[in-house]
């Protein structure tokens, strides 16, 4: 059994403070000429337009035309708190959807085969699909099946934020990349790290 591409919807997760990066939203630093949200909804636009952003801090992102979905959990908890609050609005908003796919801020090169590889590498009973590539996966950039939802609030107010110790308790699966698409999942948290980043070669 296939996944239809029209039961998924993207979630770009940006509800981190950036406290790595020196201050400010990384997401919004430019990379030739382009923000790196920009670039990064610019990808997914090619596999949906079912896109919303997990934000909060409201200010910042209020001037984009995408929804924007708070974290229902205080404390800033890390991306599984941007998962859940993204299925839960899921579920209040967008009911035929039965797949939420992640990607983080921070990573402007997305490669353009992303949602192929996801729904090639699925198999019948698979709940989480995460990214993997030269041996290193990627569990921020991946598909959680809505039905999660339950499990996800628990382990939240269980104050676990560790996503792979979640993960573990459920069916899950790696998608390989090729080894020469590593570039495509570098990420951004620091100054020096958009030093490199803007010396990447991406086709």
């Amino acid at each position: 059994m296939n996944i239809n591409k029209e039961k998924i919807l993207f979630a770009i997760l940006a509800g981190g403070q950036s406290r790595r990066f020196g201050g400010g939203y990384k997401t919004f630093t430019k990379i030739c000429g382009t923000s790196i949200l920009n670039q990064i909804i610019k990808t997914l636009s090619n596999f949906s337009n079912d896109i919303i952003i997990n934000a909060n801090n409201l200010d910042e992102f209020k001037n984009l035309n995408q929804t924007i979905v708070e974290d229902k959990f205080e404390g800033f908890l890390g991306p599984l708190a941007g998962i859940h609050a993204s299925i839960l609005w899921i579920t209040n908003n967008r009911l035929e959807k039965e797949w939420l796919f992640t990607v983080p801020s921070d990573t402007p090169f997305l490669p353009n085969n992303l949602l192929d590889k996801f729904l090639s590498a699925y198999s019948s009973g698979t709940e989480i699909l995460i990214a993997r590539s030269n041996n290193r996966h990627h569990p921020v950039i991946a598909m959680w099946h809505v039905s999660l939802l339950k499990s996800l609030e628990k382990e939240l107010k269980l104050e676990n934020s560790k996503i792979m110790l979640w993960v573990k308790k459920h069916k899950y699966k790696f998608v390989d990349f090729s080894d020469d698409q590593e570039k495509n999942f570098f990420n951004i948290n620091t100054q020096e790290d958009l030093i490199n980043a803007k010396k990447i070669n991406v086709e």
